[in-house]
C-alpha cells in the first residue's frame, strides 16, 4: 500500500499533467459512456449527465493538486481569483463576438444575409446558451485546462507548445461526443478549431496575469455565440462548406495572428503564468518543495 502511494506521489510530483490528463478523461468519459448507454444525449437526463462529466478537468484538477500535497485551498483561491481591470473581462466577451461575426462575414456571403426578425429571434436563446455554457458545459471545464494544465506545462515549455498539448488533450477528452452522435460534424476538424481556440486562450490566460475566471466567460461566450451564425440561416446544414470548417479557419486565423504579434515564446507581452498554489501546502504534503511564482501584478497590461 506504502508502495503504490511512493509511486503515485512520485507521479503526480514529476509528471502532474499527463496523470491530470489521464483523470480528467477518465472521470469525464465515465459519465458519459453510462449516461449516454442508458439514455439519449438530448433527453434531460442525457444533459444533466453531459454537463456533470464537463467538471472532470476541473475535479481532476483539485485531485491531483491533493495528491501532490499541495494546498487545494490555495489552488482554488489562484482560480477564483477575480482581481482584474475591468478591460479583462470585456475582452473575454468581446474576442469571442469578433470572431463570430468573421464566421458570421463568411456564412452569409455564402448563404445571403438574414432579415433582422431572424437574428432577434436568437437573442433569447443566445443569453440561454450563455449561461448554461458558462457555468455548466464549457466554462466549467477551464479549472483543468487553464486552471491547472496550462501553468504546469508553461513551467518546462514555450506558450504555443503548452497550448498545442492542451488542445490535444482536450480534443481527445471531447471523442465520446462523436462516439455518440452528440456532434454531428468531423472530428479532425473540430480537434484543428480546439487546438486554434486553445492557442487564443493561452494568450488571454498570460495577457490576464492568469484570469480563470476570464478564460471561463470567454469559453462560455464562444460556445454560446459560434452557431448562431448557422441557426440564423436555417441550421448549419444550408451552409454549402462545412461549418465547422469555417470556424476552424476564423479562429485559426485569429491563433495565428496572436502568434505573428506576440511569438510562441509568451503569447503575450507578459510572461508566461506558472502555478502560484504550489508554495501553499498541506500538512501530510510529500511533493518537493516549490517556489510560488511571486505575487500576482493587481495592474497587468498587454
Amino acid at each position: 500500500m506504502q508502495a503504490n502511494h511512493s509511486l503515485l506521489a512520485r507521479l503526480t510530483n514529476e509528471h502532474p499533467v499527463v496523470v491530470f490528463s489521464a483523470l480528467a478523461i477518465g472521470l469525464s468519459w465515465s459519465v458519459w459512456i453510462a449516461t449516454f448507454s442508458v439514455t439519449a444525449p438530448r433527453s434531460g437526463l442525457g444533459i444533466l449527465g453531459m454537463a456533470l462529466g464537463a467538471f472532470g478537468p476541473g475535479a481532476a484538477g483539485a485531485v491531483v493538486t491533493r495528491l501532490r500535497g499541495e494546498s487545494v485551498r490555495a489552488w482554488l483561491a489562484a482560480a477564483f481569483d477575480w482581481r482584474r481591470q475591468l478591460r479583462w473581462y470585456g475582452l473575454a466577451i468581446a474576442v469571442p463576438v469578433v470572431g463570430v461575426l468573421g464566421v458570421a462575414i463568411v456564412v452569409f456571403s455564402l448563404v445571403g444575409v438574414p432579415d433582422s426578425g431572424s437574428l432577434g429571434q436568437l437573442a433569447p436563446l443566445f443569453a440561454f446558451n450563455l449561461v448554461l455554457a458558462t457555468l455548466f458545459t464549457g466554462g466549467n471545464e477551464e479549472f483543468g485546462w487553464r486552471g491547472f494544465a496550462l501553468p504546469h506545462l508553461q513551467r518546462r515549455f514555450s506558450a504555443l507548445t503548452a497550448s498545442l498539448l492542451v488542445g490535444g488533450v482536450w480534443a481527445l477528452w471531447h471523442v465520446p461526443m462523436f462516439v455518440y452522435g452528440v456532434y454531428q460534424l468531423s472530428p479532425a476538424i473540430y480537434a484543428a478549431s480546439v487546438i486554434c481556440f486553445a492557442v487564443i486562450l493561452t494568450w488571454y490566460y498570460n495577457a490576464s496575469d492568469g484570469c480563470v475566471l476570464g478564460a471561463v466567460l470567454l469559453h462560455g461566450t464562444v460556445n454560446a455565440a459560434v452557431n448562431v451564425p448557422g441557426q440564423a440561416v436555417g441550421g448549419a446544414a444550408a451552409v454549402p462548406v462545412p461549418y465547422a470548417a469555417i470556424l476552424a479557419g476564423v479562429f485559426g486565423v485569429v491563433a495565428a495572428l496572436l502568434v505573428v504579434r506576440y511569438g510562441p515564446e509568451t503569447l503575450s507581452h507578459r510572461e508566461v503564468v506558472r502555478p502560484r498554489w504550489t508554495a501553499a501546502r498541506s500538512a501530510d504534503g510529500f511533493a518537493s518543495d516549490r517556489a510560488s511564482d511571486g505575487p500576482r501584478a493587481t495592474e497587468p497590461s498587454d
